[in-house]
Formats: C-alpha cells, sequence, structure tokens
C-alpha cells in the first residue's frame, strides 16, 4: 500500500480499526522486506524477546514504521522508514512496569530527577522508557534494567540484522497502549481531514 492508498485507508476506517490492522496486525514491513517468511521472522523476533526480557510472548510488538513502512506519528505526515528512523518496540509487563516506577518514586523522594515532567507524563499514561544513558541515581533497579537493556538491544540487532536504533515503552498493561495509540491515531485523521 502506497501513502495515498493509506491515506485514503484512513479516511474510511475507525481508529481502533486501524490500531487492530496496522499496530496489532501480524505483518511487519521492516522483515516482510528481508524475509517471505516475515511472520515466522516476527514470531521469533518476539519469542527472542520473551525469553531474554521473561515477558510473555502475545505482551510484545512492533510499532512504528518498521512495522507499518509509513509513521503514523501525527507530527511526521506518514513518513516512510529511512536509514534514520527507529525501530520501535511496545512490551507489557506490569511487573517491570511496576517496579521501574517504584525506582523513580524513590529516587525522587531524595533527589532531584532531570526530567521529572517527561518521567511523569510517560508514567500518566502508563509506559516508562529508559536509555542505556539516562541517569540512574545509583538506584540499583534502574542499574540492573539498563545493564540488561544494553545487552539486549545488542543481541536483539545482531540476531535479527537489524541496523536501527531500537527504542522500547515498557507499558503496565494493553489497555493503556491502546488508549495512547488511539488518541495518536484520531490526531492524525484530525490533520488528514484538515489537509485534505
Amino acid at each position: 500500500m502506497n501513502k495515498e492508498e493509506l491515506i485514503e485507508y484512513f479516511k474510511d476506517n475507525d481508529e481502533i480499526d486501524i490500531y487492530y490492522e496496522y499496530l496489532l496486525g501480524q505483518d511487519v514491513w521492516y522483515f516482510e522486506k528481508v524475509s517471505q517468511e516475515s511472520s515466522k521472522v516476527y514470531d521469533d523476533f518476539k519469542r527472542f524477546i520473551s525469553r531474554k526480557l521473561n515477558v510473555p510472548f502475545n505482551n510484545i510488538s512492533i510499532v512504528g514504521s518498521a512495522k507499518t513502512k509509513y509513521s503514523f506519528s501525527p507530527n511526521k505526515n506518514f513518513s516512510e522508514f529511512h536509514e534514520k528512523s527507529d525501530f520501535d518496540l511496545i512490551i507489557v509487563s506490569s511487573k517491570i512496569f511496576n517496579s521501574l516506577w517504584q525506582a523513580y518514586r524513590n529516587i525522587a523522594s531524595s533527589a532531584h530527577l532531570n526530567g521529572y515532567g517527561h518521567i511523569a507524563s510517560n508514567i500518566f499514561n502508563n509506559f516508562i522508557s529508559i536509555k542505556e544513558d539516562d541517569p540512574n541515581y545509583g538506584n540499583k533497579i534502574i542499574e540492573d534494567w539498563q545493564k540488561t537493556i544494553l545487552e539486549f538491544k545488542a543481541e536483539l540487532q545482531l540476531t535479527f540484522e537489524i541496523t536501527h536504533e531500537i527504542n522500547y515503552r515498557i507499558y503496565s498493561d494493553w489497555e493503556s497502549v491502546e488508549d495512547y495509540h488511539l488518541k495518536g491515531l484520531r490526531k492524525l485523521k484530525t490533520l488528514i481531514y484538515e489537509t485534505n
């Protein structure tokens, strides 16, 4: 599907249908371009993550332009996946989310938390994303998570020949994933109607 056809699909379908079709579906554009068995590759990919992070297989999803070829971010105007694009993952784990949230709460109770507004906004939307070089304030939970993620991302890139930066979000539950993405899809549909 090209960009124009995708825009028409957006015009003709509800946000929830777009969410189910493109964000939760088994088709992954990134894997389709390198393998005729892209569904198997995606299953292997999710199985790898499941084992490495101890997260159920069905609680892992690729989103963004690696999944769909085009970005659904409202401010990116369906930009096509390119060499500088990120590879975006959703991992749903209330256990990991709550552990990291508690770590941030402990830090914030005794020290200034850099980027507090950004972190709080993410947590308000029920997700957390910690980069390897984010400050950890000597908190063992965050330090251990950063080490785990650094190793995990390197192995994932090597195993599946992903040359792009891998970003991830840990969501507390699937309802929060859906809420966040439906909000973005509504904004994108509004922009489509305003400009077309």
